[in-house]
């Protein structure tokens, strides 16, 4: 068993770059600290829409696997194009291909925690433990139904065969990789970081969809469905006998607020919704049972974030206050970029949060 930690302490030095690797798009960010506090110096946002009519067009997939030789084309691409400088990295692991859950831990040191993890893990891990790295971080403490004060433990468990190949795939075109995180992680420290305010995180991606509940920047509970932006293109092409190219079209200009062909979007729309806003739910009834709190609020991220009328829909079916999730309300945005920050926004949470990880 080894563990993140020291995965990164082996290294010493900032990482430049943060990498959010996604099912079907790749994003990068440079981000720095002045002193103005933090800044987004660049960034780049590559999306392969081939996977809408060829399934092993994905970057990589729930079966945990990752076209290793893809991946170094396209961040040679997008490095080349973007001008990027770094060569120090960090990247993103999707939920599908990792592992977490939190603990509750009798009040203790990081010492005492860490001998806790080493001789349970095997309980709470579902893979052999020689084929995980492990990392775990505090991310508060609450009294229980008896009384008693416990400290809640963020475990996480990676596979070595998926650090193994982001390293491969790193080191062909001159990067190195420092660490990896989980992207619930990520997205949590990038949308939730300075409010108590416990919040459901929808990260809708193409190929699958990260729920997060979490509160002052930490991750607390988690889920994932396989409905996601890409199951919305394809029942709109089939429910119209389109191509997936047009229905993806007409996802993103129309959403739930218009009309496509003979029919309203929407009709063909909010089922692929209604299951995710289900999941989320669920998600929401077993945190809140499991440990008496409350979640308060709805944020959207992904790019199913962008999706005509989707805050509207999910507000009125959680009965909650929701929005799309901005990191740049934490990070600075270059001069004459504002204008597209509402749209990037909840694209690059991922790659924010995980920059912001380095750096806070």
């Amino acid at each position: 068993m080894s563990f993140l930690s020291s995965f990164n302490s082996v290294i010493g030095k900032k990482p430049s770059l943060a990498i959010d690797i996604g099912t079907t798009s790749l994003k990068i960010v440079d981000i720095t600290r002045s002193s103005k506090g933090l800044e987004l110096r660049n960034y780049a946002i590559l999306e392969d829409l081939g996977y809408l009519e060829r399934a092993n067009e994905a970057v990589q997939t729930s079966s945990l696997k990752i076209s290793e030789d893809k991946l170094s084309r396209y961040l040679a691409l997008m490095l080349e194009r973007g001008h990027f400088s770094g060569r120090d990295a960090v990247a993103s692991v999707p939920p599908f291909s990792a592992f977490s859950t939190l603990l509750e831990l009798p009040v203790a040191t990081d010492t005492e925690v860490r001998k806790v993890i080493e001789l349970q893990a095997k309980q709470y891990i579902p893979l052999p433990l020689s084929a995980v790295t492990i990392d775990w971080i505090k991310v508060g403490e609450r009294r229980d139904s008896s009384g008693t004060m416990k400290t809640q433990v963020m475990l996480a468990a990676i596979p070595n065969e998926q650090i193994a190949t982001y390293r491969r795939a790193f080191k062909k075109i001159g990067l190195e990789l420092h660490s990896v995180e989980i992207e619930g992680m990520s997205i949590a420290r990038a949308l939730t970081r300075g409010s108590a305010e416990t919040t459901l995180i929808i990260d809708i991606g193409s190929r699958s969809t990260g729920l997060a509940i979490a509160r002052s920047g930490f991750l607390y509970f988690s889920g994932q469905t396989d409905f996601s932006g890409g199951s919305l293109t394809q029942t709109i092409a089939r429910g119209l006998n389109i191509s997936d190219e047009r229905a993806e079209d007409l996802k993103r200009a129309r959403g739930l607020s218009g009309f496509g062909g003979e029919h309203e979007l929407s009709t063909l729309i909010e089922p692929i919704l209604d299951v995710i806003m289900s999941e989320g739910k669920r998600i929401i009834s077993s945190y809140e049972n499991a440990y008496q709190d409350k979640v308060k609020a709805v944020l959207v991220a992904g790019g199913g974030a962008n999706l005509p009328g989707i805050v509207e829909y999910f507000s009125k079916y959680f009965a909650l206050p929701s929005e799309k999730g901005n990191p740049f309300t934490q990070i600075k945005m270059p001069a004459g970029l504002d204008p597209v920050t509402a749209s990037t926004g909840p694209l690059l949470a991922v790659a924010l949060g995980l920059g912001m990880k380095e750096l806070i």
